[in-house]
């Protein structure tokens, strides 16, 4: 088993977006090209859709679109840069 250890760094903004709260997290991983954004809702398991619509129109106004998503996890993309 390899051990990967890196420094996440972040800064959040709480906001309200369609009537939801939001928490916005801008991230920085050394090691890895660029910054990321994370936006994170709660909510109960039959709204997951309409949530994740709401975070999608959120992406967009700052003009992200489908294409700028990963699923990517920030250990593999570190453990990639390593290899």
């Amino acid at each position: 088993m390899v051990t990967i250890a890196f420094k996440k760094q972040c800064r959040s903004y709480n906001f309200t977006a369609a009537g939801r709260q939001m928490l916005a997290t801008l991230v920085r991983v050394p090691g890895i090209d660029g910054h990321f954004l994370e936006v994170e809702t709660i909510t109960d398991e039959d709204q997951v859709h309409a949530a994740l619509d709401d975070v999608r129109a959120v992406l967009a106004e700052l003009g992200l679109d489908e294409g700028d998503l990963t699923t990517e996890l920030y250990t593999d993309a570190v453990a990639a840069r390593r290899a």
